[in-house]
């Protein structure tokens, strides 16, 4: 199955796939499909995310998105998401996992998703291997 065609649709015709439109509605939508794809869709999409917050190695794909959408939010992402910011979270959304795709379907691309994630791991204070 086409996932970047699927999900493009998904994005511009929520209804047409039970959704309302709500970033809420859209990660669960995304979340039922990766589990009945074994947890292996999105492998790799937060490790593509994290890099990009700049932190979060802790967190879900769902919130790295919100930290991006939001960057000058240290709390409410969810109310941001929810109220008016709704548009800019679910649109960022869908173009990442639209560059994430990308990505993966590339020679090598899960390997060097990792192998970029790992690296920003690696520079951190933080980290002890």
């Amino acid at each position: 199955m086409d996932y970047r065609k699927l999900f493009a649709e998904i994005h511009r015709r929520p209804r047409m796939y039970g959704l309302d439109g709500s970033y809420h509605d859209y990660c669960t939508y995304l979340l039922g499909i990766d589990a009945g794809n074994d947890g292996q869709l999105l492998t790799g999409f937060t490790e593509l995310l994290v890099p990009r917050v700049g932190a979060g190695n802790n967190l879900t794909w769902v919130s790295l998105v919100l930290h991006l959408a939001f960057p000058d939010l240290t709390s409410g992402w969810r109310d941001e998401a929810a109220g008016e910011g709704k548009q800019a979270a679910v649109d960022l959304l869908f173009s990442l996992l639209d560059e994430f795709f990308e990505k993966r379907d590339a020679p090598g691309g899960t390997a060097t998703i990792f192998d970029d994630y790992l690296t920003w791991l690696k520079a951190q204070p933080w980290h002890r291997p």
